[in-house]
């Protein structure tokens, strides 16, 4: 099986109060995946129904986060209408966050992770 040529971002916030599974939870998790020009390939979320979790994922699939994110933003605001909306805008803004941190934005400047190694691979565990 291949290595994934496209990118994982998350980001995270706190859920309102008037959430139902605000007591369990405390925080809505949001992730992307983008491929090499920015376009999201699947998106997820904490939401505990799927619906909305669904839902969610179909406002943001196809959109772009390097030219799109306003429009990503406008759209759930209008579109997305459950308690959790703001989180949801939140997380998906500390996502993008993560995008202009990465080598999609900064190239190789963005440099390796400190545990990666020279050729690649992983460093052995345990």
């Amino acid at each position: 099986m291949d290595a994934p040529t496209s990118f994982l971002f998350s980001g995270y916030a706190r859920l309102p109060q008037d959430v139902s599974h605000q007591a369990m939870y405390k925080r809505v998790g949001v992730v992307i995946e983008v491929d090499d020009h920015g376009v999201i390939l699947a998106a997820s979320t904490t939401l505990m129904m799927p619906a909305a979790s669904e839902f969610f994922e179909r406002l943001l699939l196809g959109r772009n986060v390097l030219t799109e994110r306003d429009g990503i933003e406008a759209t759930v605001r209008y579109r997305y209408r459950g308690h959790s909306q703001g989180a949801l805008v939140s997380a998906l803004h500390k996502a993008f966050e993560a995008v202009d941190q990465s080598p999609l934005v900064l190239g190789d400047a963005a440099g390796p992770l400190p545990s990666a190694r020279p050729d690649g691979t992983a460093p052995p565990r345990g």
